[in-house]
């Protein structure tokens, strides 16, 4: 019997600049001999486990690569290592064998991460140029067969204004062959100090706060390709409100800010007493499964009541009743009289919303926060129909008792409610409308929301930026803050005022008014957080949509939303043609194309598809991380990623004729697109520019056919160009250019004739906004 000899060999690539997380990628081939020929391997599992106690962090990586040539290989282990960091076990499992370590010197470890970016000619390599990254030499892997690496590693975290950053690269999976059958994170938190925030802007994470001192993050996906790297942000406070600041600035910019609030000591803090009038459609139309539901869920919300709370509960059809004469007191009585009232109710008649609201308006008072939550399944018929004249009225109602602080809740089930109609209801009074589809049950959606907004910590919020000029904020007014959730508040900062001031959150707690103050620096150049301009940018387009939605559209709205999608890559109804081939076009032939759309027709307010525009625009304004960026909602409510236009870093990506454009140069003329210099794809040329701009890796990690900005200079990188810069070139590239070019001018699609069917990137616009494209005839079967 032949016994096969497995090789392991380790490098170490120590250079300046490091990536603040780790993940691995298996390449086919010697690290001498890369082997662009065999097909990437597959990774079968990736599991991570980390544990931070006090700003340290202890990461396991466990991960199975499949060999999917069919043939023995050798292969060679990728590993980005944190800066920070010490490495304290290393393995790779190869036929229940483990093999050591073995450290390499960095120039050579240099040479071969090059070569092998050479030969396998992969742009996505270039992200990892300049990273602290272990080499292992995999020796043989058999035809099928599968290797096990195990590695764990200790970091001492960055920790800035009370602020943990935790990073894990898991892009990197991008490399796998096939998608990764199961990506797992697991985090837990210790801390001595309270935490307060803990914020994932990369990802949807799951967050479980147990006590003020523990807390566990966790994140899953199944058969996907992770394209980007975790990050994890805590804070710690010994204020009953942590307040934090997260900040984003270029030179010569204004700044973007990110403001995190959440509750400290979530277990021992006492909610604020409120007044709840629920409000509840009993007209015919809510018969059967139903009304049960909504009874259902009446009951939930009012078991939930605390101690202190005062209530009342009106049933409305063609005519309006309500459990009690007044607010009622939330104690075990009056709580039990509420569940048989709710039982005896039926669903007949027509509807009339505004004698119910009307009513729920007089029940206010003005010694607590008010809230008013309405559920109904359809349009007014009885009483007053007109949809404006009913919002005119509970506007006039508010306004008798304007001292009462009101927020209106409304969830609309079905597809007949009016989209329009309810979300202006709820904005027009600092509340937010959700909607229920018939595949959903109103149980659980109005029972989990009420959970949420049920213990309120913190009411009617205003924040002071002291001697900074803030502005440009999202959401536009900040909601109360309650019991496990947080506040998260995104604004621009004027690039005169930069420099310390006292930020401070005021607003009212179980005992008063109360001011929470912290020290932040709005600094006058800070790069990292990169992250913050997307989401902050994603957010004023959903409420720039939203205005044109429920209000009409207009040339400067339309404007903004076309600049912001195009300069970060954010798709919109007005920026999808983009992502078409075309000519460059004027300012003015770019807003025309944009605001073609509405020829077709307005906005739909009724039906799947409206309620799908409307969760998408909301979806946008709630930004809160990455994970969402370029998909949008369909008429059954279920997510869609889009191709063609992508973002990178803070910076827009659109593809057109196989190339990736900068967005920002699809914003000027046709003379303005022709480069200023041309790069061979892999050439030496393409790793001057990696080595000397490490700012712009990830761009170049997009595509070997790229049209990029460097300093504002005009960079393509191709099949042809220089092999070589010289030093001078190089000079020129580090030196700002004049003009960059900020005159708007986009490359338009070609219009679509009759009949024939638009490119997917059209295709989207029916689910994200809820318009018609003329040159787009299938927008009607995707959007509905």
């Amino acid at each position: 019997m032949r016994t096969e000899r497995v090789l392991l060999a380790v490098t170490l690539i120590l250079t300046i600049a490091a990536v603040a997380g780790a993940d691995g990628m298996l390449i086919p081939g010697p690290p001498d001999r890369p082997m662009p020929e065999v097909p990437n391997f597959t990774v079968k599992y990736h599991h991570v486990t980390v544990e931070i106690e006090d700003q340290v962090s202890t990461t396991h990586i466990d991960q199975v690569f499949i060999n999917e040539a069919d043939r023995e290989v050798e292969a060679t282990y990728l590993f980005p290592l944190p800066a920070n960091s010490v490495v304290r076990d290393f393995a790779v499992v190869a036929d229940g064998k483990r093999m050591e370590a073995k450290l390499y010197e960095k120039d050579e470890a240099v040479r071969i991460y090059e070569e092998i970016m050479r030969q396998r000619k992969d742009p996505a390599l270039f992200q990892y140029v300049g990273n602290n990254t272990y080499q292992a030499r995999i020796y043989p892997i058999p035809a099928g067969g599968e290797r096990r690496i195990e590695i764990t590693y200790s970091e001492l975290l960055s920790f800035d204004a009370d602020i943990v950053e935790y990073v894990y690269p898991l892009s990197t999976e991008q490399f796998s062959n096939k998608p990764v059958k199961e990506t797992v994170f697991n985090c837990s938190i210790v801390s001595k100090d309270p935490i307060a925030s803990i914020y994932c802007p990369s990802h949807n994470v799951d967050v479980d706060k147990t006590d003020q001192r523990h807390a566990t993050v966790s994140y899953e996906e199944n058969d996907t390709r992770p394209d980007r790297d975790l990050r994890l942000y805590y804070s710690v406070s010994s204020s009953a409100i942590g307040t934090h600041l997260l900040t984003y600035k270029e030179k010569g910019e204004d700044g973007f800010f990110m403001l995190l609030a959440a509750p400290t000591v979530e277990r021992e803090q006492a909610s604020v007493p409120k007044n709840v009038v629920f409000v509840i459609d009993r007209s015919g139309s809510m018969s059967g499964e139903k009304i049960e539901q909504a009874r259902e869920a009446l009951t939930f919300c009012v078991n939930s009541l605390e101690p202190e709370d005062e209530f009342e509960i009106i049933s409305f059809s063609d005519n309006v009743k309500s459990f009690g004469s007044s607010l009622s007191e939330a104690k075990p009585a009056r709580i039990k009289a509420a569940r048989d009232w709710i039982s005896g109710l039926e669903a007949t008649g027509s509807t009339d919303i505004d004698a119910a609201m009307a009513l729920a308006m007089k029940r206010r008072r003005a010694n607590r926060p008010n809230y008013i939550v309405m559920l109904t399944d359809g349009l007014p018929t009885a009483g007053e129909t007109d949809l404006g004249s009913i919002l005119s009225n509970l506007e006039d109602r508010r306004e008798k008792m304007a001292e009462a602080a009101t927020r209106v809740f409304v969830f609309g089930v079905g597809y007949d409610v009016d989209t329009h109609f309810l979300d202006k209801m709820s904005l027009q009074n600092n509340g937010i409308a959700t909607y229920v589809r018939p595949s959903e049950s109103i149980e659980a959606k109005v029972s989990s929301f009420y959970a949420k907004i049920s213990r309120p910590v913190l009411t009617d919020l205003a924040v002071d930026f002291g001697e900074i000029t803030a502005e440009d904020f999202f959401p536009r007014e900040l909601p109360d803050l309650f019991h496990g959730s947080q506040i998260v508040l995104l604004g621009r900062y004027d690039k005169r005022t930069c420099g310390r001031t006292a930020v401070t959150l005021t607003g009212h707690t179980a005992d008063g008014s109360h001011d929470f103050a912290i020290e932040a620096l709005f600094p006058n150049e800070r790069t990292e957080a990169e992250y913050i301009p997307v989401l902050w940018a994603s957010r004023k387009i959903g409420w720039l949509l939203d205005e044109i939605r429920l209000k009409g559209e207009n040339k400067e709205l339309v404007d903004e939303v076309v600049r912001l999608g195009t300069e970060y890559g954010i798709l919109t109804e007005y920026t999808a043609f983009l992502a078409e081939e075309g000519e460059v076009a004027t300012a003015e032939e770019a807003t025309d194309r944009a605001a073609a759309p509405m020829a077709a027709g307005g906005a739909q307010t009724m039906g799947g598809y409206a309620i799908s525009q409307r969760d998408n625009n909301q979806a946008m304004q709630k930004a809160a991380n990455m994970s969402a960026q370029n998909a949008y909602m369909d008429e059954e409510g279920d997510w869609q990623q889009v191709a063609g236009i992508r973002n990178i870093g803070q910076r827009g990506f659109i593809e057109q004729a196989g190339q990736w454009v900068d967005s920002r140069l699809r914003i000027g003329t046709a003379e303005e697109l022709k480069p200023e210099i041309e790069v061979q794809a892999f050439s030496e040329a393409h790793f001057q520019l990696a080595r000397e701009f490490p700012g712009v890796n990830s761009m170049l990690s997009a595509s070997d056919n790229l049209l990029v900005l460097i300093n504002g200079h005009v960079v393509q990188i191709g099949t042809e160009g220089k092999e070589t810069l010289t030093a001078a070139e190089i000079e020129a590239l580090q030196a700002p250019a004049t003009d960059t070019g900020d005159d708007v001018g986009v490359a338009p699609a070609e219009p679509v004739e009759e009949g024939v069917a638009a490119s997917p990137a059209a295709q989207v616009l029916g689910g994200l906004a809820g318009v018609a494209l003329a040159f787009a005839a299938s927008l009607t079967r995707m959007g509905g």
